[in-house]
């Protein structure tokens, strides 16, 4: 897959530039949260900008970071899957994640995938609360304080990238240290409190109160969290149809599944693998006569109910048995999925977020089909390996499935942007990009500002942006305001500007300039004129040059 997807991973215009444009910054001297506005936590950023300052700035450097933290994450992955299940179970879980979360193309915003993430503090957190769980579930099978210490680091770190990680990790440590608190281990409650406040402690005296809580304040906006964007992207827009959706995906699924549980049943006095193997060529066929027809980064809308199935499924197993520590860890990765699964509740996708906040959930679903379930009917009489068999079938039809999505978008992906270190391949939209950098550098202009976003320009032509500001979307604006933006290209005008054309509808504002940043804009419109447009398919990026400049807009 790696070798696959090689460099179609960014997105030329969305996103992805500001995860190259802050460290190469940071790297030149800049300060995160003074000289460049930011709103995440600063572990990601900080990160990648001590790489580049020991290997130089370049794509590269992120990629080779990313593959390894992906690799990590895969380990983590497997290792724990493997505790709570069987190696069956572990490699199909992570052969999931590599073929359909790791490195995917759904959308037409590239960025969703574990090699070039819209947000590197979402891979970086996700990896982290998994270190911070594998280290505790360490602890609660040997007892080990250092595991315990080195879990609470994990999480303290996982602090300092994003909200939703961090939540979902807590919740899942505090799963497995239930026991320490039930039966008054007080030292081993205090070693990972301790341990897990040791970074944030480092970072408020390095960066600042402010900057070390990174994401907090921007969650409790409710102004931002109520743009049209989040709450579609939670499902909030239309909760009923949502919900129908989810209720009846989980109906295809059970039609799927239950004549499987029959045959398994049925066959329960059979051997050998005949009706194992006609079982999984039956569900090939059956799935692949219907697969044009399915939306399949929607099949796993239902995941909420199965995580909260699967939940309610091991607490009556650990009642029955009476030995809850047999199912404390798959209860642990069960929270840890569930939580993550928040931001997305009534409109769980693989495409978008889906990449990392649904990865955890579908491999514990995978889990449960491939593993715990077979189990569960050999136990009984009938036939586990009949019911494994289907489940196999139908996980790899998933993942051919999307396998094939990520070839559509791949063939798209004609245009090479920058070059060296930085070259990557996109759609056409990397040819606005790299003709604007080409324009850029050959102009002799020195700093550049794109709006309403598209700092990858930036990055490429490594052109600074003399004001703090980053991106001009209506989220930022809510979070810095239209009037500090103003005061910020007064106070320091950039010598171009670039001009990009970008629906911002989804937000349910109007354009740049009319719909939201009208002072930044109106500033704009006084004090440059328009020198070039670039042009492809009717589409401009307007050019505009700084000819007049006052300290009154």
């Amino acid at each position: 897959m790696l070798w696959w997807t090689w460099r179609a991973w960014p997105d030329p215009l969305v996103d992805f530039g500001r995860e190259l444009y802050v460290p190469w910054r940071l790297a030149e001297g800049d300060a995160l949260f003074t000289d460049i506005a930011w709103f995440n936590g600063p572990l990601s950023q900080h990160w990648n900008a001590l790489l580049f300052r020991l290997f130089g700035p370049g794509l590269s450097v992120l990629i080779w970071s990313n593959a390894a933290v992906l690799a990590a994450s895969i380990a983590m992955l497997y290792r724990l899957t493997l505790r709570v299940s069987d190696r069956l179970a572990a490699t199909v879980a992570c052969l999931v994640f590599v073929l359909v979360f790791a490195f995917g193309q759904y959308v037409g915003i590239a960025n969703h995938n574990w090699m070039t993430p819209y947000s590197h503090e979402v891979t970086h957190g996700v990896a982290l609360a998994l270190a911070a769980l594998a280290r505790v579930a360490r602890w609660y099978r040997t007892r080990s304080l250092l595991a315990l210490a080195l879990g609470g680091i994990a999480l303290g770190l996982c602090f300092l990238t994003k909200v939703e990680p961090f939540v979902a990790g807590s919740l899942g440590c505090a799963v497995l240290l239930t026991s320490a608190a039930r039966d008054r281990e007080q030292r081993a409650v205090a070693t990972f409190g301790a341990a897990t406040i040791v970074p944030v402690a480092i970072s408020a005296a390095l960066v600042g109160m402010i900057g070390t809580l990174g994401a907090w304040p921007s969650l409790l906006n409710t102004e931002v969290v109520g743009l049209p964007f989040y709450r579609a992207g939670m499902g909030l827009d239309h909760p009923a149809e949502r919900a129908v959706e989810m209720f009846t995906w989980a109906g295809i699924w059970l039609l799927v599944l239950l004549p499987i549980l029959a045959i398994a049943r049925w066959s329960g006095r059979t051997r050998g693998p005949l009706v194992p193997l006609m079982t999984a060529a039956t569900v090939l066929l059956a799935l692949g006569v219907v697969g044009e027809g399915v939306r399949w980064p929607d099949v796993i809308r239902p995941l909420p109910l199965v995580g909260l199935a699967i939940l309610g499924g091991l607490l009556i197993a650990a009642r029955r048995t009476g030995r809850e520590t047999d199912h404390t860890v798959a209860l642990a990765l069960t929270v840890f999925a569930l939580a993550l699964l928040g931001k997305m509740i009534l409109n769980v996708r693989v495409a978008h977020y889906g990449f990392a906040l649904a990865m955890p959930a579908t491999l514990l679903s995978i889990t449960a089909l491939v593993g715990w379930l077979p189990e569960w009917l050999d136990a009984r009489g009938a036939r586990g390996d009949v019911l494994r068999a289907g489940a196999v079938a139908v996980v790899a039809m998933f993942a051919l499935q999307h396998v094939s999505l990520t070839a559509d978008r791949l063939s798209q992906k004609t245009v090479v942007v920058g070059s060296g270190r930085d070259a990557f391949r996109s759609d056409l939209q990397g040819a606005y990009v790299e003709e604007a950098v080409t324009r850029f550098t050959t102009s002799g202009a020195g700093s550049l500002a794109v709006l309403p976003e598209g700092v990858m320009i930036n990055y490429l032509a490594r052109a600074p942006n003399p004001t703090p500001y980053i991106n001009f979307m209506p989220p930022e604006e809510i979070l810095f305001g239209d009037a500090a933006w103003a005061e910020a290209f007064q106070r320091a005008p950039p010598d171009v500007i670039l001009i990009v054309p970008k629906d911002t509808s989804e937000y349910g504002r109007g354009p740049f300039g009319t719909g939201y940043a009208t002072s930044l804009a109106a500033w704009v419109a006084a004090g440059y004129t328009p020198r070039e447009a670039i042009r492809f398919e009717g589409i401009a990026f307007e050019i505009l040059t700084l000819v007049r400049y006052s300290t009154t807009p």
